[in-house]
């Protein structure tokens, strides 16, 4: 596996084991996980050119930040979120 597939994968890989019953600290790690991989897909968009997209995967780094969190209330709107979220991810893999 090179580091691009890794950082397309290990936010699939975190999302899916949120939906989960974890402890609270799992959470803030796939935060972390998620966050990080969103800006280096938008690292790489940006210097592809990709402009729109670099705007999506910012806006996902930023909603999934450790540092300070959004509380976005009942965990079903997260797994909303999350799923939405991993189908960007599959979708914008081959643009890295």
């Amino acid at each position: 596996m090179n580091n691009k597939e890794f950082f397309w994968i290990a936010p699939l890989i975190v999302m899916g084991i949120g939906l989960l019953p974890m402890p609270y600290g799992y959470y803030f790690l796939s935060r972390l996980v998620v966050c990080v991989c969103a800006l280096f897909f938008a690292s790489c968009l940006y210097k592809n050119m990709q402009s729109q997209t670099v705007w999506l995967f910012a806006g996902i780094a930023i909603l999934y930040n450790p540092i300070i969190p959004i509380h976005l209330g009942e965990k079903s709107i997260w797994v909303v979120v999350n799923i939405i979220t991993a189908i960007l991810f599959l979708i914008n893999k081959n643009k890295i």
